[in-house]
């Protein structure tokens, strides 16, 4: 905004927000719900879903916002950075000086590179240089999964009753907080790092100390696929005689365990999360809760 429409923020003009760019968001549900056992004193039910959903920019009035990382035909929430390609090891010393690397180095998916040589012909170099922080960052993937199954079982047995609610989300890609932490100075080390060694040449993780950290900000990026045991709840219900000597119409206790376990998908994940994108400022934790529901 102009300055001499006096709205100001500290001596400098105001900016204005738009809406700009054309999203869609279409997907769809499946729910399956059975009754597997019934019987006089034990019933078994089960609820079934599945759900996907297709998330996209459909148009930017100026094309691809690179700095901002919008990109036409992407989900709003897209990565853009150097490509994970694994660690170079001893025996790629020779290839990797030509990406002006050692072995230890983090190796990325380069980008082909093209120039015009005398005859005006574009030559490319194969992918084959020292790293780029402008040209070799590519699209990633985005935190939009492909799909999300969830399972819930509940149990009857006479006055006990015992529901378990569990779910696997694939497909998706986190920015993973916690093990972009690692810093190959030393500095942040998470405990037990499976790091590169010349007797560990399989790691994850960049030799700590390594000259040059061009390209570690791609440890962060993970598939971060997962199953989970999202909650547990046993409950009972006492009986009908038991609650009107006491003057209740209904009296219930019971203890519910949230987010149980997890496994992810990737072992570098092991130990953290992924349904919080990899947050390690707001983890989920697990949540115990013994409760009483009484009806007058």
């Amino acid at each position: 905004m102009p300055v001499t429409s006096a709205i100001t923020a500290w001596g400098s003009p105001m900016t204005t927000w738009q809406n700009i760019g054309e999203t869609s968001n279409k997907g769809y549900e499946i729910q399956l719900s059975t009754v597997n056992i019934k019987s006089r004193n034990f019933q078994w039910s089960s609820s079934i879903s599945y759900t996907h959903n297709d998330e996209k920019i459909v148009d930017l009035p100026d094309g691809d916002l690179i700095a901002k990382k919008l990109f036409e035909g992407h989900p709003i929430k897209t990565f853009y950075d150097f490509k994970y390609a694994g660690i170079w090891s001893t025996a790629e010393e020779e290839e990797a000086a030509k990406y002006g690397c050692q072995p230890g180095y983090v190796k990325i998916q380069t980008v082909e590179q093209f120039t015009t040589d005398e005859n005006g012909n574009l030559v490319g170099d194969g992918g084959v240089h020292t790293y780029s922080n402008t040209r070799d960052m590519q699209i990633l993937g985005s935190n939009v999964p492909d799909g999300i199954l969830g399972v819930n079982n509940t149990f009857k047995y006479r006055d006990f009753d015992l529901s378990v609610f569990a779910m696997i989300r694939y497909g998706q890609m986190i920015e993973s907080k916690t093990i972009g932490w690692y810093s190959a100075n030393g500095n942040n080390q998470p405990k037990g790092t499976d790091y590169w060694t010349p007797e560990n040449q399989s790691a994850y993780f960049p030799r700590p100390g390594v000259a040059s950290t061009t390209g570690i900000g791609s440890l962060k990026y993970i598939d971060g696929s997962y199953a989970k045991i999202k909650n547990i709840t046993l409950g009972y219900t006492f009986p009908k005689k038991l609650c009107k000597t006491l003057g209740l119409e209904k009296c219930r206790l019971y203890a519910t365990a949230y987010n149980v376990f997890v496994l992810p998908f990737k072992s570098e994940l092991k130990h953290t999360d992924p349904e919080n994108n990899g947050s390690d400022t707001f983890p989920l934790y697990k949540t115990y809760l013994l409760g009483l529901n009484v009806s007058f």
